[in-house]
């Protein structure tokens, strides 16, 4: 087993030492500790410091530092096929949602070169059809550990465009993602969950009034101690950022969206050490 030690820096930082692999962002440089450059990501000898000066984290041979609790976040735990995607389109159009966050953990070595996350979201879904891509996944050999979604804005969104009661829509969707956080609970494999809410697109209708519902239901989940539910709200992530948005459909994630989601999902699993 590789050895973890902490020293204080002259700054007061603490800087990690180890035979480590460096865990630094990409983009930011690693030093060695011979003061030779690194690529970020490279194996360094001892310390690496981003970019900016700020300590970057280095992980031991097994895992990283979970950047939250500052333990170490061992590597392997969860598979590929342990991991899945549901929700509606906004996971599979145009898909890089989660093939990038897959490419992220493949050169993290989370993941095998060749795994792959299971997909079983689909276009207008609602919260209940969402459930059922839960079950689906579930229904086999191989459990989940950590469930990637969105969802709760189709059906509000249809109840807009056809003239019906976009609130009582609200209402259903919220109550169905309780139903869906109670079974995930229940049935106890699944140890995180993350899930990001659409932006407030003038398309996209009711995700104001859902917004805080499903954010307080994920945190009462988180609360009861069994399932961490994470809640990623995309619309600060969208702001001053047309270019996210499809041009053409108005309504889906164009390429950029849809990696800026993804790293936004990545960080959250950084941070909190989800499938790392």
């Amino acid at each position: 087993m590789a050895v973890l030690v902490a020293i204080a820096a002259c700054d007061g930082k603490v800087i990690r030492l180890g035979r480590a692999r460096a865990l630094a962002d990409a983009g930011d440089a690693a030093v060695a500790a011979d003061g030779e450059d690194v690529p970020a990501g490279a194996d360094a000898a001892d310390v690496a410091l981003g970019a900016d000066g700020k300590d970057a984290i280095l992980g031991v041979d097994e895992g990283a530092i979970d950047s939250e609790s500052g333990s170490v976040c061992v590597k392997g735990q969860v598979k590929a096929n342990e991991v899945g995607w549901i929700g509606d389109s906004w996971v599979t159009i145009p898909g890089s949602q989660y093939t990038t966050v897959q490419d992220y953990a493949r050169a993290a070595r989370a993941i095998g070169p060749n795994e792959e996350y299971r997909v079983a979201a689909a276009a207008a879904a609602s919260m209940a059809a969402i459930t059922e891509q839960y079950r689906s996944l579930q229904s086999g050999a191989t459990k989940l550990k950590v469930v990637i979604m969105n969802g709760g804005t189709w059906e509000t969104t249809w109840a807009g465009i056809n003239g019906g009661d976009v609130n009582a829509a609200v209402a259903k969707e919220a109550s169905d993602f309780e139903l869906f956080l109670d079974q995930v609970e229940r049935d106890g494999t699944v140890e995180h969950i993350v899930y990001f809410l659409n932006p407030e697109l003038p398309t996209i209708y009711g995700v104001p009034a859902l917004r805080p519902l499903v954010q307080q239901a994920c945190t009462d989940l988180t609360n009861r101690n069994k399932v961490a539910c994470h809640f990623l709200d995309l619309q600060p992530i969208w702001a001053g950022h047309p270019e996210y948005t499809d041009p053409v459909s108005k309504i889906q994630a164009s390429d950029a969206g849809g990696r800026a989601i993804a790293d936004a999902i990545w960080k959250i699993m950084q941070d909190n050490c989800i499938a790392q």
